[in-house]
C-alpha cells in the first residue's frame, strides 16, 4: 500500500511525542496531528494510545510501525541494488557460519550454488555462534546458520531442521569396547553416568548446545568431573579421534571428519535428544533472490539429517 509520508509516522514513534516530532520535522503540531488522524482513518484503526504519556503504540500501531520500518530498509534496498547494476558491480551476498558448520556446510552448498548465481559474491563470515547473532543484528550479513535465537527484539528465523547430538568416542576406549555404535547405525549410549569421571570436551557452557547438555545430564544425576571447554567443534572431534575423552556434536558436524572409521557414535537418550538448527536474519530484512536461493539449498542439504521423532 502507499502511505504518504511514511517518515512522519516513523518520526511521532521514535519521539513518542506528536509536539516534538513536530519540532524535529518542522512542522506545526495541529498539522501533525491532523496527519496522524487522516492516517488512522484511511486505515480504520487506532494507532497510538493518546491516554499514555509518552505516547505508546496500539498492537495495530506496532504491526504498522513494523511495516513502515521494512518498507523503508526495502527503499533503500533497492535504490543500493539498482546503483549496483548500474556501476556494473557483482551482487555480494554475506553469510555468517561457526568454523566448523562452514567446513561441513560450504564444500557441498556453493558448487551448486555459483552455478545458478555465477555473478554473486559470496563472503563468509566465520565466527562463533553469539557473534553471528549480533552480526545479524548490526546487518552485516544477510543471514546466519546458527540455532534459533532466544532474543528475538531485532531477529527473526527460519527453522531448518533438528538433529540429533552424538557421543562420540574412539572405538577402542576402555568403556566402549563391548559397545557396538556406529555413524550409521547410532545405538542410544547405556548410561551418561559412566562418564562422570572420564574426559568430556564440551564446548562454553553458555552456548545453546551445552545449556541442554547441562540440563540432560541434570535429569540422569551425571555431573562431569573433567571438562575441557572448547570453541572449536572440530578441536573436541579430533581430541576424541586421538583417545582423548569424549565429545558431545551435531550429527552433520560428525559426517565429514577424517576419523569416522576410529569412532563410535551414541545417540543421546530414548527418543535422541536434539538441537535446533535455523537461518537467522535481521527483522525486516531483505532477502534478495540469490539469499533465498541459498537458503533453500541450506535445507535441501540438511533435510537428510532432520530428525522428525514419531
Amino acid at each position: 500500500m502507499f502511505v504518504k509520508n511514511p517518515d512522519y509516522f516513523l518520526t511521532i514513534v521514535k519521539e513518542r511525542s506528536i509536539s516534538r516530532a513536530a519540532e524535529r520535522l518542522y512542522l506545526s503540531q495541529p498539522y501533525l496531528s491532523q496527519y496522524l488522524a487522516k492516517l488512522e482513518g484511511s486505515l480504520g484503526v487506532v494507532l497510538l494510545d493518546r491516554s499514555h504519556s509518552p505516547l505508546r503504540l496500539t498492537p495495530a500501531g506496532e504491526l504498522f510501525h513494523a511495516y513502515l520500518e521494512r518498507q523503508s530498509y526495502l527503499d533503500r534496498q533497492l535504490v543500493s541494488d539498482l546503483r549496483d547494476l548500474q556501476d556494473k558491480k557483482r551482487p555480494v551476498l554475506h553469510i555468517g557460519v561457526s568454523p566448523w558448520r562452514g567446513a561441513i556446510l560450504m564444500p557441498d552448498i556453493l558448487p551448486l550454488f555459483e552455478e545458478q548465481y555465477p555473478d554473486v559474491q559470496v563472503v563468509l563470515h566465520e565466527a562463533s555462534v553469539p557473534e553471528l547473532g549480533e552480526l545479524a543484528e548490526a546487518n552485516v550479513i544477510d543471514f546466519c546458520v546458527m540455532q534459533p535465537p532466544s532474543d528475538l527484539t531485532e531477529l527473526t528465523y527460519e527453522p531448518v531442521m533438528r538433529e540429533r547430538i552424538f557421543l562420540v568416542g574412539r572405538r577402542d576406549h576402555p568403556l566402549l569396547q563391548e559397545l557396538d555404535s556406529t555413524y550409521a547405525d547410532p545405538r542410544p549410549f547405556p548410561d551418561l553416568r559412566l562418564l562422570e569421571h572420564v574426559r568430556i570436551m564440551m564446548l562454553p557452557p553458555d552456548w545453546r548446545l551445552s545449556k541442554l547438555l547441562y540440563n540432560t545430564f541434570s535429569v540422569h544425576s551425571m555431573e562431569p568431573q573433567n571438562i575441557l571447554v572448547t570453541t572449536n567443534t572440530t578441536t573436541a572431534i579430533n581430541l576424541a579421534a586421538e583417545r582423548m575423552g569424549f565429545a558431545f556434536l551435531q550429527e552433520s558436524g560428525v559426517s565429514r571428519t577424517p576419523y569416522l572409521d576410529r569412532l563410535a557414535c551414541f545417540t543421546v537418550d530414548d527418543p535422541p535428544l536434539t538441537c535446533p538448527l535455523a537461518v537467522v536474519y535481521k527483522k525486516n530484512g531483505f532477502l534478495s533472490p540469490a539469499a533465498r536461493a541459498f537458503i533453500d539449498r541450506i535445507k535441501a542439504f540438511y533435510s537428510r539429517f532432520d530428525y522428525k521423532s514419531e
